[in-house]
């Protein structure tokens, strides 16, 4: 063997072709990548939880939906059937975790463009500080909403 085709040989290798994101991708593929991403990383208590989480209920919900097209809205349609499904808000917190994980995942790995849907919607995630508001505007109103009817129903009936 000549230092030529050394040379040729080593450049073979190290020109491997990037790997490109999926054009399209739905909310079921991400969380299958995610999983096998994160399953030698996570706990197995964790994993499970997560599994869990996403088997049970995220998948039913946003399974086939393309990731761009997943907004806050559908988000909140989600919390609201878990909800009238009389799913435990704390359950309904840590399903939403397992989301926002996946969510930041599929973020990282370049196939989201918008990073809104991996951040905490109640910074439940991070330490409050003194000047930090434990709620966003939009949750602000939609509780005064749902007190507002909660208190016109027990008037009026």
């Amino acid at each position: 063997m000549n230092k030529h085709s050394v040379k040729q040989t080593h450049k073979k290798w190290t020109t491997v072709p990037p790997v490109l994101p999926p054009k399209a991708m739905r909310f079921n593929e991400l969380a299958l990548r995610y999983l096998s991403s994160q399953s030698p990383v996570l706990s197995a208590a964790v994993f499970n939880t997560r599994v869990a989480h996403l088997s049970e209920l995220l998948l039913a919900f946003f399974g086939w939906q393309m990731l761009n097209d997943i907004r806050l809205e559908r988000l909140q349609k989600f919390i609201y059937m878990l909800e009238a499904q009389g799913v435990a808000a704390r359950k309904i917190q840590s399903c939403l975790v397992t989301f926002r994980a996946c969510m930041k995942y599929g973020f990282d790995q370049k196939w989201l463009a918008d990073p809104v849907l991996s951040k905490p919607f109640v910074l439940c995630d991070a330490p409050l500080t003194s000047g930090q508001s434990f709620m966003s505007t939009d949750e602000y109103h939609d509780l005064y909403q749902d007190l507002v009817q909660e208190v016109t129903n027990q008037t009026f009936h």
